[in-house]
Order: structure tokens, then sequence, then C-alpha cells
């Protein structure tokens, strides 16, 4: 314990020297960059995310004749991509609410508890990625995020006795590590060994850490300076 917690002190050490500052951009700001990159439009959601190793805003507008998801970097307001799709004649392009693709996705597999939900790309079809638990089970449902039609379930057995912690656990749990801040995602990755939540956190001295925490245990598995 005491070797641990003299790692920590390292570490935070480390990344107050190292990290930057957490001086990221309001969602108003990161929408309106955005919005300049593709000549205006209308703003259908915004939310940060991990893409290239960088935290960022993902920024989803429908302009007169395309529909655009621009990424633009979470601290300097750079635009990172932006992804043209021409609007769909039949008006179906329309993004649906998170909310309703939790609905979807649930009622998809009969029930259950959602972990998270992403946007996401699949086969150049823009999809709600879903996790879902139940008692023995995982589920990875993928929605179509325009039509709500389920694209794709994928089914995964549970160890025996274990299930994951919540993001809210997670989240609880890195910032306690670093001594208190303020979380900026949590993102479960299952395809990890072990399966844990990414849960990218700024501290109260201003240095950014990217905690990873066992999705099974609690077990803080890694602190990673800068995020």
């Amino acid at each position: 314990m005491k070797k641990f917690a003299a790692l920590l002190s390292m570490v935070l050490l480390a990344g107050a020297v190292q990290a930057m500052a957490a001086g990221l951009i309001s969602k108003s700001q990161a929408e309106q960059d955005a919005l300049n990159a593709v000549g205006g439009g209308n703003v259908d959601q915004a939310y940060r995310e991990k893409e290239m190793g960088k935290l960022i805003w993902s920024v989803d507008i429908t302009g007169l004749t395309n529909d655009y998801e621009v990424w633009v970097d979470a601290h300097s307001g750079t635009i990172l991509r932006i992804i043209t799709q021409p609007l769909s004649p039949d008006g179906m392009n329309a993004l649906i609410s998170k909310a309703q693709a939790d609905q979807d996705a649930l009622k998809a597999v009969g029930g259950g508890k959602v972990l998270q939900a992403q946007l996401d790309e699949w086969k150049g079809k823009r999809i709600w990625d879903i996790d879902i638990t139940q008692p023995g089970v995982e589920y990875t449902v993928y929605v179509d995020a325009h039509s709500g039609a389920i694209l794709k379930i994928m089914q995964q057995l549970q160890p025996a006795g274990s299930k994951f912690i919540s993001q809210a656990q997670a989240v609880k749990i890195a910032l306690s590590t670093v001594g208190g801040g303020q979380a900026l995602l949590a993102v479960l990755d299952k395809t990890d060994n072990p399966p844990n939540w990414s849960v990218d956190v700024v501290a109260t001295s201003g240095a950014e850490f990217e905690v990873k925490v066992n999705a099974y245990t609690g077990k803080v598995i890694a602190i990673i300076p800068g995020g």
C-alpha cells in the first residue's frame, strides 16, 4: 500500500509538470468552431469522445445539402476531421437520441442495464454502439443512428459470479485515485485484458490523467499522465 501511494505521488508530480492544463473549450465554442468549418447549418448534437488519442468534441451538423460530423480538438479548438455525407432525399438524416437508441436496444435483447452508448461508424452507417448487461450475459447492440433499426446483436457470457462495475463507480474510483477533480470522459474497453473503464480526468492541480479501472474488480490498473 505504501509503495502504491509513493508511486501515485510520483505520477501526480510528473503529471503536474508534463500534463497539459485542463484548458478545455466549451461545448458552445466547439459547436461554433464546427459551424464555421462547414459554413453554417444546424447543430444536431455535440459530445466528447476520444479519437486518434485525443480528447475531442464530435459535432453533428445538418447543412443545406450535406450532413457533417466535425471533430474539434477539445483543448485547442483545432478542426481535426470533417466527415461529409449528402443529405438523404427521404429526410432520414436526423439522428435519433441516445435515450431512444437505448430503448430500442433494450427492447431487442429483452431488457437489462445500459452500461454505455456511443455514436460510431459501422459498414458506412452511423450507429449507436450500446453495451447492455444482464445477469450472466453481456450484449453489444448496433442501432442505426438514423432509423433506429437493430443492425447487429453480439452476446457474450460473463464469468460466473462477476459483473461489470458501473460507469459512475469507475469515475468515483478514478477521481479518488488522483485526489479529486473532474471526469471528462469514461469509456468501457471490453476488448482489453482485463476489460477496463478508461477514465479521463482533470485533477484538482489542473493536470490530466487517464485512469484505467478494472471493469470487474474496480482495481486501478494504470494511471497515465496526460490522458
